[in-house]
Formats: C-alpha cells, sequence, structure tokens
C-alpha cells in the first residue's frame, strides 16, 4: 500500500499540482502586497514585477510539461530542469527583492511570527552566506548521486521532494547572496562573494566529473527518446557540461551583481559622509588626501586580490585534477 501510495501521480510528469499550487499561492502573496498603500511597502517597478514573474515561470517550465517529462527521458534535459530550479529561478526571483510585499500580504499574526523567526540565533546563522551556500551545494550533490537520482525518477513523492529542497535552498541563498541591506543588518559583501566561488568551484567539480566520464552511469533511470541520434554516455556528456558551465555563468552573473551592489553601498556611504562630519570617526572612515586614501583602501584591496586570485586558481587547479583523474581512471 505504500509503494502504491508512493507512486501514485494521476497527472503524471506534464503536470506538477504541488508545483503549481505554491507557484499560483506565492503569486498571489506578491499581488496582494503590491496591492498594498504605497506608503506601506517599498517602491516597485516593472521590472522588478518582471523579474519576480520570468523567476516562477522558470520554476513553472522546469515542473511541468514540456520539459518535466523530457527530464525522464534524457538526463541532460532533467540537468535543465535542475538548473532552473536550482540557480536560474531563484535568482531572478532573488533580483525582484519581492519579501517584504509577501510580508505585507500575511496577516497579521502571521507576520509577528515571521519577524520572531528572523530574530532566531539558529536561522541567522543559517542565512550566512557560507552556510547557505553549503546547502545549496550539498542538496545538489546528494539528488546526483545515482541511487538517490533514480528514487527521484521511478518515484513521483521523492522527485517533488528534491526539486522542493532545490527552489527552497536556491532562493535561501540568492536572498542571502543579494540581500540589499549594508553591515551590520545584511552580512559581509566579500563573504558573499567567496560564497559565490565556491558554488561555481562545486558546479566545475560535478560538471567534470559527469562530463569527463567514460561510462555510463544513469540510463538505467531514462527511456532515451532519441535513441538513435543520441547515445546514453552522450545524454550524460551534454547533461554534465550543463551542470558546468551554464551553471557557472549564472554564478558570474550574480557575483557580478554582488559586486555592483557593493560599489553602490560603497557610493551611499560617500554621499552621507558630510552627515556626519563632526565626528572622529566619520574623519577616519572619509580620507580627504590620497595618502590617507592609500592607506585606508591598502589592505581591503589586497585581500580582494587575494580572493580572486585563490578562486581562480582553485577553479583552474580542480579542472585540471579532475581531468587527469577520470583519464587515468579509464585507462
Amino acid at each position: 500500500m505504500i509503494e502504491r501510495a508512493l507512486g501514485f501521480d494521476p497527472f503524471g510528469p506534464g503536470l506538477s499540482p504541488v508545483a503549481v499550487l505554491l507557484l499560483l499561492g506565492g503569486l498571489f502573496l506578491y499581488l496582494l502586497g503590491l496591492s498594498r498603500p504605497a506608503r506601506l511597502r517599498p517602491p516597485v517597478t516593472t521590472l522588478h514585477v518582471s523579474l519576480f514573474l520570468a523567476g516562477l515561470g522558470s520554476i513553472a517550465l522546469a515542473s511541468n510539461a514540456p520539459l518535466a517529462p523530457l527530464g525522464h527521458s534524457l538526463f541532460s534535459a532533467h540537468q535543465v530542469e535542475h538548473l532552473l530550479l536550482r540557480l536560474l529561478g531563484p535568482l531572478l526571483v532573488a533580483l525582484a527583492h519581492p519579501w517584504h510585499l509577501i510580508h505585507l500580504a500575511l496577516p497579521r499574526r502571521w507576520r509577528r511570527r515571521v519577524r520572531s523567526y528572523g530574530r532566531n540565533r539558529l536561522i541567522r546563522r543559517l542565512a550566512h552566506p557560507k552556510l547557505a551556500a553549503a546547502m545549496l551545494i550539498a542538496v545538489i550533490f546528494f539528488w546526483q548521486i545515482p541511487i538517490a537520482y533514480g528514487f527521484a525518477q521511478r518515484i513521483p513523492a521523492v522527485e517533488a521532494l528534491a526539486h522542493g529542497m532545490m527552489v527552497v535552498t536556491g532562493l535561501w541563498y540568492f536572498a542571502t547572496l543579494l540581500d540589499p541591506r549594508d553591515p551590520p543588518a545584511g552580512h559581509a559583501r566579500a563573504a558573499r562573494l567567496i560564497s559565490g566561488f565556491i558554488v561555481i568551484v562545486s558546479n566545475i567539480l560535478l560538471g567534470c566529473l559527469t562530463t569527463l566520464k567514460e561510462t555510463v552511469v544513469y540510463a538505467e533511470y531514462h527511456t532515451l527518446a532519441w535513441e538513435g541520434s543520441l547515445s546514453a554516455l552522450a545524454d550524460e556528456t551534454i547533461g554534465g557540461y550543463t551542470i558546468w558551465v551554464p551553471s557557472s555563468m549564472i554564478m558570474i552573473l550574480a557575483i557580478i551583481l554582488v559586486l555592483n551592489e557593493w560599489h553602490r553601498a560603497e557610493e551611499r556611504r560617500w554621499a552621507t559622509r558630510f552627515a556626519h562630519q563632526r565626528s572622529n570617526s566619520a574623519a577616519l572612515e572619509f580620507p580627504e588626501t590620497a595618502a590617507e586614501l592609500r592607506l585606508k583602501v591598502a589592505n581591503p584591496n589586497r585581500q580582494m586580490a587575494r580572493s580572486l586570485a585563490l578562486g581562480a586558481l582553485a577553479m583552474f587547479c580542480l579542472v585540471m585534477v579532475t581531468a587527469i583523474s577520470v583519464l587515468s581512471l579509464a585507462r
């Protein structure tokens, strides 16, 4: 009976009622918050609304036809699903900054409860960029294990759980990464930047392992729709390339957005320098001569250069070591 309940899927892979209901619920809350008086909500532009709708559309595309049924036939199509669920959809939603609008749409009792959760020490620790990145990486690595991947392909409830975990961890990570608040309310932007490189390195590692292997791993979980023109190994190679390159490109875009917001934060701080001109701390914070400026930015610039250099070196070494290991094992 348990097996029958787990395998119950009246709509098939072409439609995910859970995903549709949750997406419609999120859209309803967003529109309800958008209808609140302008004095109660932050300014919302057409771009913000478009980004939010595009993010929900990406998640809906990954969860329903035509991509979802194709994901049961091709490993590469399934990795496109993961790309939309884990990275692209959450990134677009986070760029829209919908959290305050959704919070306004909740009943007053729920808003108080959400605020109390926001003050919880454990939740605040999990919102650190490095921990949020670790959760994002752990989810994709776990569901790429062949046994776990097979369960998700064969049991609809497990697949819904896997996709839900990817969406939740993606939203959690990008909400932390793109938080517009300056420290100490928001996390240090250097930590956000490093977490982006960590996610890229994880994409490269998993993508290399999947792309460069010379044995078929996931073929038994798929019914190849294009069996005459696409071999199982080629299908998995394309899927590994999807994990490797497009995913990393999305993360590079996220890193650029972090750097851009960092620049805006510096401009905001500089614009308020005269508001604290009588303070001794303000005199130290806003240098007025070239020598004072060099003293102030020398150490942060050095740390930034080291972080970027170590990130690039780590990615290069990881690719080379993975390629050499895969080729040596194949021989």
